[in-house]
C-alpha cells in the first residue's frame, strides 16, 4: 500500500470519528452519510495540502482539512492556459501522491468562508418580545405594584339608584381585586376618612390618609374585609393620598399603577397634578389613572389634568355598573395585548427560523457549487497531463483521489448543512410552541377572570 493510500484510510477513520457521540472538533453529523443516491463511490479523504508541508497531515478534522488555503488558480484566478503552463513545469517522475499534491496547490477551491459559517452557526432561536404589563402571572423580572386610592370624603355617602357611591365603589374594587395578577403587590389606601366635612374638622380630615391593605393580588378576600368598616367622612385630600403612594411602593418594583376613585376634586388646597407628575417621573415610574365617579363637568376637567400629569387616563363613570365596566375593560385591553404578544412572538420565531434556514442553504449550495467547479478543473488538469508523452501519469489512482475528494467535501457540506437545518427547525418550533402555549394560557385566564 503506497503512502497516498495510507492517507486515504487514516483520514477516513478521522472523518468517521466525527460521526460519533464524542464531543470534539470533528464534523458533527446527525444524519447518515450513505451514498446510495450518488453515482460515484463515497470516501472521505484527500485534504488540501499546505505548500509548506513536505508530507500530508493525517490528524486533521474534516473542518481543518477543508479550511486549508486555496490553490493558486482557485475561483476567479482560474485560467486554463495558465494552469496548463504550470502543469508543464512539473517533473516527469512524480508519484500519484505528489501529482495530487501539486494539483491541489494549483486548483483547490476556497471553502473557508462556508466551513467557518457552519462551525460558528448559531441555531438557537431567541424572541425578545416583552410581555404585556400586568399579565396574570408576572415573569420573575417583573414586579408590579398596584395602588388603589379610595375617596372616603363625606360626599361619597350620596346615593345613585338607591346605592351609596361608597358601597358601589367598594363592590367594584372588590371585583377588581379578584381579577388582579396573583403575584402583583397591591396596596389599598383611603383618604379623607377621618373627621367630618365641617370646617372645624378640615385639618384633621385633610391630613387623613391610611393604607388599609398591603399584600399580594391573590388576597382579594382580605381586601374586601379591609373595606367593610370604611365610611364616608370628611374632605378630599387627593394630593396627600398620592404623596403617600411613594412610601407604599417597594424600591424593587419595575411597574407601578395607581387607580384613584373619587367623586370630586381636591378640596384641601393640595396640587394633585404636581404630585402625579412627580410619581410618573420617579425612579419607579408610576402611571396615575383617575376614575371620576359621578363628577360634575368642572371636576372632570380638573381630574383629567391630574391623570394627564401622571401619564394615565381619566375615566368618567356615573353609576356602579359603569365603574365595574371600566375595570372590566382594563382586562379586555390586557387580553388584546396578550393576543398581540402571542402573534408577534410566533411571527418572530418563524421569521428567525426561515432566515437561519436560508443562510444554511446558501452556504451549503455555494460550497457544493465550488466543489463541482474544483472537480471539473481537477479532471481537466488530469486529462491535460495524459496528453503529455514525456511523463507516465498514474491515471487510475489520481482519478480515484479526485473522486474521493469530491465525495468527501460534498458529504461534509450536505450532512453538516442538514444537521444545522434540522436543529434550527427544532429550536424554532419549540420557541413557537412555548410562546403559543403561554399566550393561550394567559388569554384563557383573563377571559375566565373577566366573567367572574
Amino acid at each position: 500500500m503506497n503512502r497516498w493510500s495510507i492517507l486515504i484510510v487514516v483520514t477516513l477513520i478521522v472523518f468517521l470519528a466525527g460521526c460519533s457521540n464524542e464531543p470534539a472538533k470533528n464534523v458533527p453529523i446527525n444524519q447518515s452519510s450513505s451514498n446510495a443516491d450518488q453515482d460515484e463511490p463515497s470516501s472521505d479523504t484527500l485534504a488540501p495540502v499546505d505548500a509548506n508541508q513536505s508530507e500530508p497531515q493525517t490528524s486533521l478534522t474534516a473542518e481543518e482539512q477543508l479550511m486549508k488555503a486555496p490553490g493558486k488558480f482557485a475561483g476567479a484566478n482560474y485560467n486554463e492556459q495558465n494552469v496548463q503552463a504550470a502543469l508543464d513545469q512539473l517533473p516527469s517522475d512524480l508519484t500519484a501522491d505528489q501529482y495530487a499534491e501539486e494539483l491541489l496547490l494549483l486548483l483547490a477551491e476556497d471553502y473557508r468562508p462556508y466551513v467557518t459559517t457552519f462551525i460558528n452557526f448559531e441555531t438557537e432561536i431567541r424572541v425578545n418580545n416583552e410581555r404585556p404589563n400586568g399579565n396574570m402571572t408576572l415573569p420573575e423580572s417583573k414586579k408590579l405594584h398596584i395602588s388603589i386610592l379610595l375617596d372616603a370624603s363625606g360626599s361619597m355617602q350620596a346615593k345613585i339608584n338607591g346605592i351609596s357611591k361608597m358601597d358601589s365603589a367598594k363592590e367594584a374594587i372588590q371585583s377588581f381585586a379578584e381579577k388582579m395578577p396573583d403575584n402583583a403587590e397591591v396596596s389599598l389606601r383611603v383618604y379623607g376618612n377621618k373627621g367630618t366635612a365641617s370646617e372645624k374638622d378640615k385639618e384633621v380630615s385633610c391630613n387623613s390618609t391610611e393604607e388599609i391593605f398591603h399584600g399580594q393580588g391573590d388576597q382579594a378576600d382580605q381586601i374586601g374585609k379591609a373595606l367593610e368598616p370604611i365610611k364616608p367622612a370628611g374632605w378630599t385630600p387627593i394630593a396627600n393620598a398620592l404623596k403617600s403612594v411613594k412610601q407604599d411602593i417597594n424600591p424593587e418594583t419595575t411597574n407601578s399603577l395607581v387607580y384613584v376613585v373619587s367623586d370630586g376634586i381636591e378640596t384641601c388646597g393640595g396640587n394633585p397634578a404636581q404630585i402625579a407628575k412627580e410619581l410618573n417621573q420617579a425612579k419607579v415610574k408610576t402611571v396615575v389613572n383617575i376614575i371620576g365617579f359621578d363628577v360634575d363637568t368642572e371636576g372632570q376637567k380638573l381630574l383629567k389634568q391630574v391623570a394627564a400629569a401622571g401619564g394615565g387616563e381619566f375615566t368618567f363613570v356615573d353609576n356602579d355598573e359603569s365603574l365595574k365596566n371600566y375595570l372590566d375593560k382594563a382586562y379586555d385591553k390586557l387580553r388584546g395585548e396578550w393576543i398581540r404578544w402571542k402573534e408577534q412572538g410566533e411571527g418572530q420565531a418563524n421569521i428567525q427560523k426561515e432566515q437561519k434556514q436560508g443562510e444554511i442553504n446558501v452556504a451549503q449550495e455555494t460550497m457544493q457549487g465550488l466543489i463541482v467547479t474544483e472537480n471539473t478543473n481537477l479532471l481537466a488538469a488530469l486529462r491535460y497531463l495524459e496528453t503529455k508523452n514525456d511523463i507516465n501519469v498514474p491515471h487510475s489512482e489520481l482519478l480515484q483521489m479526485i473522486t474521493e475528494r469530491k465525495n468527501f467535501a460534498m458529504n461534509y457540506a450536505r450532512d453538516t448543512g442538514k444537521r444545522l437545518y434540522n436543529e434550527v427547525t427544532k429550536n424554532g418550533t419549540n420557541v413557537y410552541d412555548d410562546i403559543k402555549d403561554e399566550g393561550d394560557k394567559q388569554i384563557e385566564d383573563l377571559t375566565t377572570k373577566k366573567t367572574k
